[in-house]
């Protein structure tokens, strides 16, 4: 082998692989546009814009892309990315926009932002999505976007007064998020709750009701609520807002707050899903208590109930309403921050789930140590198959309360039990706390026992 047959490779497996890439190249440039243009709207538009450098038929190619999504970190100041945002649209052909996203940390003015948002609506947008936290000058979002009638979802993280104009046209608009939103207007508001006929999914994050007493949300196909109140507010009594909730096609309803406002659902017989998760002061123990069983008291045909934080724990500050517990016929699992057998309205709640198969507690309050199931839940002798521990302590406390849950449920299949972080790096603890735990007395022979390390 000579020399130059040894030099002269590795310039031939250059040159190959650049032929390779080229064919490549030809290969990806000869797709039909159709396919070219859709492979563009998956990319994020500053990737879209780089591509008309690649050829002269790439030129305009991004300039069709149905999806403007500037959520990407961009690189430069706050003018340069503003203007990056109207060259786009400036360029950009008349074809209509399916998707317009601005997710931006930076500064930007609020008029200009309304002049993209018309722009877009103008173009047919079905998807609008703002997240902007730092505006400056005031911000009001353009009245066309109430009457944009091909909109399908509209999100709105913007902290802003929502000033609603008295027409609205939200023919098509299925999904609406309102993030740090203040309704100001008592009669728009109403009608914008009231004018959405095909909406199936709506969020309420840390929203403000302004000077609203009361408010309607009856979207006739509504099938999920979620509703976060803002955790910083502190409001007065006068401050409560009266919100009645039409469910007649709602199956999923998802609750986060103090009870700051007041809540009905009416009608709400196809919701089968709630997690309510709940918090309060003590001074406000009673009030919450009342909003919280009103809640209850809607969930006719409820089959998966999580109750989180104190929202199980707070009915017991307004032990008059415990005889009053609705009966949850339909209750299937439900989940409880803590498992506590001497707390009334637990107890309660248990004993009006006949019906119920799982019974999940996030961890066991022990209480006191000489507590009995009496009565025991109905559901305990017929149909409760599965307990699961989520964050157990290993404690002998806890401990006591599982053989009273073992010895009572006689139709139980397992029980499982996880580990929380401490227990979880004890691995002699954890075979002393197993090894009492099979040597329980069990209600029901068949029941197997599964202590996990992680969730």
């Amino acid at each position: 082998m000579d020399a130059n047959s040894i030099i002269h490779k590795p310039k031939r497996k250059k040159l190959n692989q650049e032929q390779g890439i080229d064919g490549k190249r030809k290969c990806f440039g000869n797709l039909p546009e159709d396919v070219l243009r859709l492979i563009l709207s998956f990319l994020p538009i500053k990737d879209a814009v780089r591509t008309s450098v690649l050829s002269r038929r790439w030129e305009l190619f991004w300039t069709s892309n149905p999806n403007l999504n500037f959520g990407e970190p961009l690189p430069g100041t706050e003018t340069l990315l503003m203007k990056f945002v109207e060259r786009v649209l400036y360029l950009r052909d008349s074809s209509d926009i399916k998707e317009f996203v601005i997710n931006f940390d930076e500064k930007c003015d609020a008029s200009r932002v309304k002049s993209w948002i018309t722009a877009a609506v103008r173009r047919n947008v079905q998807i609008l999505s703002l997240c902007l936290w730092d505006l400056r000058g005031h911000f009001s979002l353009p009245r066309c976007v109430f009457s944009c009638e091909t909109l399908r979802i509209l999100n709105l993280e913007i902290p802003c007064v929502l000033r609603i104009p008295p027409i609205i046209c939200f023919s098509n608009l299925k999904i609406l998020n309102f993030t740090d939103v203040t309704f100001s207007d008592c009669y728009t508001t109403q009608q914008l709750f009231s004018g959405l006929p095909v909406l199936e999914m709506l969020c309420l994050d840390e929203c403000k009701w302004g000077c609203l007493k009361v408010l309607s949300i009856s979207a006739p196909k509504l099938s999920s609520l979620t509703i976060i109140e803002d955790d910083l507010q502190n409001p007065t009594d006068s401050d409560c807002c009266q919100v009645t909730i039409f469910g007649a096609s709602l199956n999923e309803f998802l609750y986060t707050g103090k009870f700051f406002d007041e809540y009905w659902l009416y009608n709400s017989f196809s919701l089968e899903r709630v997690e309510i998760y709940v918090s309060y002061s003590d001074e406000r123990a009673r009030q919450v208590a009342y909003r919280m069983f009103k809640v209850l008291t809607g969930l006719p045909n409820v089959k998966d109930l999580k109750l989180e934080g104190s929202g199980i724990e707070v009915l017991t500050y307004a032990a008059e309403l415990l005889p009053n517990m609705p009966i949850f016929n339909n209750l299937m699992y439900l989940e409880l921050a803590s498992l506590s057998l001497d707390c009334a309205a637990v107890l309660k709640i248990l004993q009006n789930s006949p019906c119920l198969r799982t019974l999940n507690f996030v961890e066991i309050n022990c209480g006191n140590d000489d507590i009995i199931l009496d009565p025991v839940p109905p559901c305990f002798f017929s149909d409760l198959k599965s307990i699961k521990v989520i964050r157990s302590s290993g404690d002998n406390e806890e401990l006591s309360v599982l053989k009273i849950l073992l010895k009572n449920a006689l139709v139980l299949d397992e029980i499982t039990i996880t580990c929380s972080k401490h227990f979880a790096m004890d691995l002699k603890k954890q075979k002393n706390f197993y090894e009492q735990m099979i040597k329980l007395p069990k209600g029901s022979q068949n029941c197997k026992i599964f202590l996990k390390c992680f969730p």
